[in-house]
């Protein structure tokens, strides 16, 4: 398994925990799981739950932790990777800047108490909330600020 294989799954365990994925999506992020080459019975199993059928979906993801000895993060400490991942996905083109830098502030802003180090990214979003006009601007603003966040400004 590559590296960018272990980051993403430890984002999708990181989501889950912190809320950012609700019970009935986990069956397809379970199937996402096995095509980064994660195997278990109970993954197995939620991957293949159908969509009317995902009631007791976040009971089968904690068996499949269990099975897979992913442990609960740190709250601080994973609100910090998640904010890092957001931005390195946004930087490389992955997600959309407007989504990424979303889930950058559902993921690190309140988790991690408002950090000073996030107001820029929470003024930007307010900006693309009030100011339609400037759109442009401000997701190339926001690209700026993952990549300030990620150390790489330029």
């Amino acid at each position: 398994m590559d590296s960018q294989a272990n980051l993403r799954a430890r984002a999708i365990f990181l989501c889950e925990q912190t809320g950012l994925i609700p019970p009935h999506e986990l069956p397809d992020y379970a199937a996402e799981l096995l095509v980064l080459g994660y195997d278990a019975p109970s993954l197995r199993e939620l991957a293949g739950l159908p969509t009317g059928d995902r009631a007791d979906s976040a009971d089968m993801w904690n068996v499949v932790r269990d099975e897979l000895s992913v442990r609960h993060e740190d709250e601080e400490e994973g609100a910090r990777f998640l904010l890092k991942y957001w931005a390195q996905e946004i930087v490389e083109g992955r997600i959309d800047v407007l989504p990424g830098s979303r889930l950058m502030y559902r993921a690190g802003w309140f988790p991690l108490g408002q950090p000073m180090e996030l107001h820029e990214l929470v003024y930007l979003l307010d900006v693309w909330g009030d100011m339609p006009q400037r759109h442009e601007q401000t997701a190339s603003e926001l690209l700026h600020f993952a990549r300030k966040l990620l150390g790489r400004e330029g």
